[in-house]
């Protein structure tokens, strides 16, 4: 294995980790987040999970939703390669607010002269990974880790 090229990937509360521990470590050199970004505000809605204690696990860090909003947590990993995927029709998570995120992270990105290594969409989908979102996702990491001159000398595969 090479240590330079080790991404995470996760699908909703996989997502959120993947950008958390994309922030935090290292070792982790890319990641891709899908189904999981978004304000801290825009969950704080009548009957979203983060207002009916479904989804308490975001807010384990104490104090920290005080001073950094998700996606700030999310642009500790900057400079690295980081692509978030969102779907429009995500009951948990409102367009608006992904959006906000998205932009917020943008501007990290651009002020670090970093902005080729962030990549945002938001599909026309509900909260789900689609066959279509994962080989987009592969050929972006394929990418990242293609070496210089070359054909890839390596494959993406998944760590159980």
């Amino acid at each position: 294995m090479d240590a330079k090229r080790i991404a995470a990937m996760g699908l909703s509360v996989g997502g959120y980790r993947t950008w958390q521990v994309a922030a935090l470590s290292d070792r982790i050199t890319a990641g891709v987040s899908v189904c999981w970004m978004t304000t801290r505000q825009g969950l704080m809605v009548p009957k979203n999970n983060q207002t009916t204690g479904q989804s308490a696990f975001t807010m384990i860090h104490p104090g920290l939703g005080n001073q950094l909003d998700y996606p700030d947590v999310a642009s500790i990993a900057c400079p690295k390669p980081m692509m978030f995927i969102c779907g429009k029709r995500d009951r948990l998570f409102p367009v608006e607010s992904i959006e906000e995120a998205f932009g917020k992270m943008h501007r990290v990105w651009g002020s670090q002269k970093a902005s080729d290594r962030l990549v945002t969409r938001l599909y026309d989908a509900p909260h789900e990974f689609t066959a279509g979102m994962q080989d987009e996702a592969f050929a972006w990491l394929d990418k990242q880790f293609k070496p210089n001159s070359g054909e890839a000398r390596h494959s993406v595969r998944a760590v159980p």
